[in-house]
């Protein structure tokens, strides 16, 4: 996200003009290492933006979600994001904890059971929305990550 961490900018308030950020560095990652394809992760805010840009780039294989924010308060800024992941046909996961404070297990499972192509949840008992973004995490989402990869399509 621009202005997080050591990123320069401004972030917008919707993730906007974010979008047009992850397609520039799809298309940069597909133009200049040549991958057999692009897996999008996004985590929190970043969930909604990568989810956007999925369909917008064909080198992107699939899309993984860490906390994806479908409750109501975040959509009230993420909302405008929602549709272009759930109608994507691309292969899909979308990472939660139960205790997320952001969306429900319900809402998500209401969120997804219309949506295209594959999707495929994984439910990390107990576990709070930022929780997952830290170190405790990080071996897990790994493990989720590469194991969607392995069980794409060649």
């Amino acid at each position: 996200m621009r202005g997080a961490g050591r990123s320069t900018g401004r972030a917008s308030l919707t993730g906007s003009t974010e979008v047009g950020d992850v397609e520039a560095v799809c298309r940069w990652v597909a133009d200049n290492l040549n991958p057999r394809g692009v897996l999008l992760v996004g985590s929190s805010a970043g969930a909604p933006i990568a989810g956007s840009a999925v369909d917008k780039v064909d080198q992107v294989i699939g899309y993984v979600s860490i906390g994806y924010p479908f409750g109501l308060m975040a959509s009230v800024l993420f909302g405008r994001h929602h549709n272009a992941i759930l109608k994507s046909e691309k292969p899909k996961l979308f990472v939660m904890g139960t205790k997320d404070g952001f969306t429900s297990v319900k809402q998500l499972q209401n969120k997804l059971k219309n949506a295209a192509g594959r999707v495929d949840t994984h439910l990390i008992e107990g576990a709070g929305h930022f929780q997952m973004e830290g170190p405790a995490f990080d071996a897990r989402m790994v493990d989720l990550i590469v194991n969607f990869i392995k069980s794409l399509p060649k």
